[in-house]
Formats: C-alpha cells, structure tokens, sequence
C-alpha cells in the first residue's frame, strides 16, 4: 500500500483549510443586506470560471507544454471529476471545492509564468519588470467586473487565489509579486470606476452598496480564518515557521478594509472578534502563546523573527486596531526597535484617528483629520487642552519620539516630534528641534557650510515661539524643560552654542557676520571665553563641582584632578580597570557615544561616583589582545562577574544593541551576546519612586539632563552629544562630557538610595 508524499500531504492540508475559510466567508452573505440578489452558489462557481480563465490565460502566455506540470497537481488529480459536472449539480461544498482548485491552480500556473519570463530572459536585473508586466497582462482584463461574472463572484475569486497564495511557498519573492499584480490596493474603487458596472444597472449607488458590503463581509470572514490559523501553533510547520504568509494576509485586510469595515458595523467601535484575532496573532508571534489574546498586553524585548513577520503583523493591527487587547506604546517602542520606523508611524496614527474619532462631529471637517501643524487650525483650542494626556494617542506618539531621542536620530525625532505635535507634546518638540539643530550645525561647520547656519537658528526661534504661544493659547502645563535645558532661552543658547563652534574652528568671520545678524557681541579674545565659561558653570555641571569626579579632595591638591585619558592600549584597560572597584558602593554608571558613520560604540565611559573611564572601544577592538582585556573586564562587568553589585544606564537599550554589534577578533564576542546583560535602567528606576521621593520633581518625562537638575542641582550640558566621535583625539570638551554622562549614572543612583533609606528610616521610628 503506497503511502502519501509529504508534498501530496501539504497540498491536501492546504486545499483543505482554504476550504474550510472559503466556506464560512461565504456563509457570510448571509448576513449581508439583501444577499438574496447573489445566491452563494452563483457565487462561488462564478469565482471559479475566473479562476479557471485566469489558469488559462497564465499557460497561454507561455509555450503550450509549460504548464503540463501544474494540472499534474494532486489535488486536481483527485476533484477532476467536479470540472464535467453540470453547475446545476453541484452542491455548495463540492463548488467550494473546485474554487479551492482552481485558486490554487491559478497561483502555480502564475508562478510557472514568473519563473518561464525571468528564464527568458538574459539581463537578470530587468527579468522581475518584464515578469511583473506579463501578470499584469494576464491578471487585468481577468479580475475586472465584466458581463461574465457579477463583481461578488470576482471578490471571491480574489480571495481564493490570496488564499492560495498564503499558504507558505518555496518561492516568497515570486509570491509576492503575484499578489501585488492580484490583489487590489483598494478593492471597491475598480468597481466604482468599472464602466460596464456602471451602466448595467440604474441603480448604481444602491447596488454597489450592496455589493461592497458584501464582499467586505466575505473579507472580513477570510481575513478571520487566516487570522486564527497563523496563531494556532498546531498548523505551523517543524522548523518553527508560521505556515501562512503574513504579507499576504496584510494584503488582504488591506486590499478590502476590513479593519475600517468592521468599525462601520459597530459604530466605530472596535469589531471584538476581529480585534481578539489581530491580539492573538501578536501573543503567538512575539510571546509563543498559542493565539491567546490576553497575553498580548505583554510585549517585551525583540523577538529573534525577522521583519518579514513582524512588518505585516503591525500593518494588520494598524488596521484592525484592537486596543483593548493589545498595548499600542509596547508595539511602537518595538517596531523602532527593529528599525521598522514606518510600521511605527502607522501604529501612531492609527491611535491618534482612534482618539479623534472620539470627539464631536463637529471637529472632524467632514472626516477628514489633519496631522502635524494643520491640526492646530482643525481643533478648537478647548479640544486640544482637554485631550486626556494618558490617551493611546498620547502614549504612542510619546514612544516613538523618544526611542528616536535615545538612538540619537535627532532628525528624525524632529520630524516626529513636529508630526505628533499635539500628542508627543510641546517639551519633546522643543528638545527635538534644539537637538537636530545643534546636531546640524556641528555638521554644516565641519563642511565649512557656515552660509545657511542662520537657517537653523530661524527654525529654533520659531520654535520657541510656537511653544509660548500655544502654552499660553491652549493652556499646557509646560514645565519649560527638555534635554536641551529651559525652552524659553534656547534662542540664545543656540546662538552661544554656534559662536563656540566656530571659535573652535577658527572661523571668526563666519562668527563675526552672524554676531551682526543676530545683533549680539562677538569676540574670540580669553577674556571674553572666561566669561562665558563663567556663565556656563553657574546652569551646568563642571567636572571640578563639588562632589564631581574631577573635585580635589586632597590639602596636597592645588587644583581640579585631571579628565580621564582615552584608554585605547589592552594593557592600559587591564591595569585601569579595577579602579571601578574603589569607591561607589559597587555601583558602575555606563554610558555610550556613537556616530552615524559607524555602526558600532565610539566610545564606550564606565564610572563610579569616584572614578571614571573613558575606553576607546574602535582602538581596541583592532586586535585580539585588546578584544581578550575588553572580554576580561567589561564583559565580565555585564555578566555579573565582577566586583559591581550594579551596572546602571540611562535608556541604555540602543547602547547595547551597539555593544554587541562591535567588532571582535576571535571566536567569542568580548561582549556577552546570548543573554540580557546584567544592566538596570535608570529612567525606570526614577520613574518608579519618584512618586515616593515628592511629586515636585516633574520627571513624568526626562532625559539625563532633566534628572541631573532634579537630583544633582544642575543640568547636564548635552551640546557636545552632538559632535563627532568616531575622531581622534577627542577635544578636552568631549572628554568632559563623556565623562560626567556616566558618573551621573552612578551619582543619581547614590542620591536615590540615600533618600530612599531615610524615607523608610523615618518611616520606621513613627
């Protein structure tokens, strides 16, 4: 007795479950308005014969034996005998039936024409175009609504062959073209435009309205079933893959609305069952769970799945939106993680239209709900003030914007941070626009572009100005304060930081035309650099402050100590580094600079309260010896195997995703690469007992410099975060900078454990 090959065995579990989603989006007629004007079973054998002419015309577009193979199909082999039969004959399962073979014969014959044209032809880098032509040729004048077969018939034929296409094949990137000739980007558009659907009935408004509710019924029932059959773990193949495509679903719900449908029967509520589908397929692709909705609130670190997967899933649920089973914050913060920045954006405008559609009609301007500054003219200043500030709009964009701050894509936190205005907030707009600023000063002087400096100080003081007049029109409790320190001064501190810039470049008279412009006094002479030095002392801090690093505690010490050497000889490591021991209760502040033109740390600073490191970690990465001290020292620090009872950062998560991307010599990574490393983040232990601490401290959002203010008395100067590390030497000015980034880890960290000691102290003796 001869046994089922395994490629038999798929195709019959794949006929299979194309069948049994087919049949219930069918059933779905049913409860569409007059679905008596479609019977089901015209219907569906109506999607068949475009199927079945789609199959045909595929094979005639090549020679006459191509397609031998692809009606050699087993499934075929064994409901041939549906084809001979009258249609009157048929029941609805055997039409059901043949739908499915046809659908996937249709997508084999489909493929075999991709795989015939590109062998045609001799230039491989054009071969994907004249395929892509040759689908559209056979697709179009196919799938188009004609006297043949009624538009209904044509949905379901879509969505048979989408189907069939969803079901994992060898040849992704072939399959993917083939959906993109198939699937439409907007279904109900070919059929309002579709001259002969127009004039075959006089009523063609009502009808279309029919008809589209009905294959957006159908849509919805397709999209469901492949929904809950990509989150059944029971169906996904040995090696751990989902067995249905997920691009092709995204195609799919896209191609048919299906999210927007679904909020149009409920009132623009979320459509539940659709909504528990879309939360299951996240748990299952990110937390392993077996579609199980609930655990969707639970979103942690990056999963190991590539963006194939994620980016689809994130489009679906952009569309489908079932906030009330999954966190909308959770899947931006990691979309930008795996640098998935579209799917991110498409998460936060799909909340911020969720919590649009929450108010009155009468602001929405006809549906239409504007983005970035034109919203200020489309909501009328009460609205905008009594947005609640924890909505999924707020949180969202909060996400996106400071994911982008902490990966130091100051550019593009602009550009978020202006889109998102009225959800990410004035303080992050203000930090982002100071940021990119200085970020694109530093650049335009190093390429001795200085002409066009002025232009960014124009879109800095139009910052400023838009912030104190919307804080004053719409009421915001703006505390005044962003990384870049307190924005009403960042007018002239913009300014100051250009003519440093310059002075350091010596390029007075580039500095000397924009003090006339501005009206401001400028002079590059030492006494006048004192004095502003002097001024810098008294708002940020120095490394000779008292209780810094770099203050003389000694009688014997005539002066502030000396700023930490750039430490690039393994030697030097392994003889520096157990200084980290000395002092700071085992606590070791972290912190690392990068630049756009390497992919890996530049620079990576360790500090005690005491003691400070500065390691170069492009120098020494170069050998294995320095690779073996880096493994020795720094690597046994993250992996809890050393002296530090603790390794803090601050939004550390894109300094250790760099971390492990350095370079190494040797087999193993000096940087521990299988598990989480032994790090705490110090924003999530501010966040945590600021409540406990006072509620004065106005942290609910902060960088570094903001937690500075509030716990050491002054800021953090971050304008040297802009400037070049990956060169060598440094400037004194970055070596400072550099230093006082992870002392402040570890100073903060001090200052919290001894308030919180008195506090419970206290709360002990009463």
């Amino acid at each position: 007795m001869s046994t089922m090959a395994d490629d038999d065995y798929d195709q019959f579990s794949a006929a299979s479950q194309i069948s049994s989603i087919l049949l219930n989006s069918v059933q779905s007629i049913d409860s569409a308005k007059e679905a008596h004007d479609a019977p089901i079973l015209t219907t569906v054998l109506g999607a068949s014969r475009i199927l079945h002419h789609l199959k045909s015309r595929a094979i005639s577009f090549c020679s006459e034996d191509a397609m031998g193979a692809s009606d050699d199909n087993v499934i075929t082999k064994i409901d041939a005998h549906n084809c001979s039969k009258n249609e009157n004959d048929h029941s609805l399962n055997e039409s059901l039936t043949l739908l499915t073979c046809d659908a996937i014969a249709a997508k084999d014959a489909l493929h075999e024409l991709v795989h015939r044209v590109n062998l045609s032809r001799k230039q491989s880098k054009k071969s994907s175009g004249h395929a892509w032509k040759a689908l559209e040729f056979v697709a179009s004048p196919t799938l188009s609504a004609d006297s043949e077969a009624n538009e209904l018939s044509t949905a379901l034929a879509l969505l048979a062959v989408g189907l069939a296409l969803s079901m994992n094949s060898a040849d992704a990137s072939t399959t993917k073209m083939i959906a993109g000739a198939i699937l439409p980007g907007e279904w109900k558009h070919r059929f309002n435009q579709s001259e002969k659907f127009q004039k075959s009935d006089g009523d063609h408004s009502e009808r279309a309205a029919n008809v589209h509710a009905m294959a957006h019924s159908m849509a919805r029932a397709t999209t469901l079933g492949l929904l809950r059959l990509a989150s059944d773990k029971s169906v996904q193949s040995a090696n751990g893959n989902h067995n249905i495509d997920l691009q092709i679903v995204a195609k799919i719900e896209n191609a048919f609305s299906v999210g927007t449908f679904g909020r149009t029967l409920n009132a623009g509520k979320e459509d539940e069952v659709l909504s528990k589908a879309a939360a299951g397929l996240v748990a299952s692709v990110l937390n392993g769970n077996n579609g199980d909705a609930d655990f969707a609130h639970d979103i942690g670190h990056a999963p190991l799945i590539s963006n194939d997967i994620i980016a689809p899933v994130l489009s679906i649920i952009s569309n489908i939106r079932p906030w009330s089973f999954v966190r909308v914050e959770g899947l931006v913060k990691l979309a930008c993680s795996m640098d998935l920045w579209h799917s991110a954006e498409l998460l936060c405008d799909a909340a911020i239209d969720t919590v649009l559609s929450s108010l009155p009609t009468s602001t929405t301007q006809n549906g239409l709900k504007p983005r970035g500054e034109e919203m200020g003219s489309f909501l009328a200043d009460s609205l905008i003030s009594s947005l609640p500030r924890n909505s999924i709009a707020h949180l969202a964009a909060g996400v996106i914007i400071d994911v982008a701050f902490d990966n130091r894509l100051y550019r593009r936190a602009d550009v978020f941070a202006s889109e998102y205005y009225f959800f990410g907030g004035p303080e992050r707009f203000a930090e982002a626009r100071y940021l990119h600023a200085c970020d694109t000063i530093d650049k335009l002087i190093k390429k001795r572009k200085v002409q066009i400096i002025d232009k960014q100080i124009e879109r800095v003081d139009e910052m400023v100005a838009r912030v104190r007049e919307d804080s004053r029109r719409c009421g915001y409790q703006t505390r005044w304060h962003g990384e870049g320190g307190a924005t009403e001064t960042m007018s002239v501190r913009i300014r100051e930081f250009s003519f440093r810039r310059l002075r350091a470049s010596n390029m007075h008279a580039a500095a000397t035309r924009l003090a006339k412009l501005w009206d401001m006094h400028y002079d590059h002479d030492p006494f006048q650099m004192m004095e502003e030095l002097e001024k810098r002392r008294l708002t940020y801090l120095q490394w000779d402050d008292e209780e810094c690093p770099g203050c003389s505690t000694s009688a014997d010490e005539s002066g502030p100590l000396p700023l930490p050497e750039l430490i690039s000889n393994p030697d030097d490591l392994l003889i520096q580094f157990p200084l980290l021991g000395g002092g700071g209760g085992g606590t070791v502040g972290f912190d690392c600079e990068f630049h756009e033109s390497i992919p890996f740390v530049a620079l990576l600073q360790l500090s005690t309260t005491k003691n400070t490191l500065l390691i170069d970690i492009p120098a020494l990465t170069l050998t294995k010896d320095g690779c073996d001290a880096l493994r020795i020292t720094v690597g046994k620090m993250f992996t809890r195997s050393s002296d530090a009872q603790r390794v803090i950062g601050f939004a550390c998560k894109e300094d250790i995703k760099r971390l492990r991307a350095s370079p190494c010599v040797g087999a193993d990574h000096w940087f521990p690469q299988d598990e989480y490393p032994y790090v705490e983040d110090l924003r999530s232990i501010i966040a945590e007992v600021t409540p406990r601490l006072g509620g004065g401290l106005g942290l609910q959002h902060f960088g570094l410099s903001r937690a500075c203010e509030a716990f050491l008395g002054k800021q953090l100067d971050k304008a040297e975060q802009c400037s070049d590390w990956a060169t060598r030497p440094l400037s004194p000015e970055q070596r400072e900078y550099a230093a006082l980034d992870a002392w402040a880890c570890a100073a903060i960290h001090s200052k919290i454990t001894t308030k919180t000691e008195q506090i419970r102290m206290k709360e002990g003796s009463e």
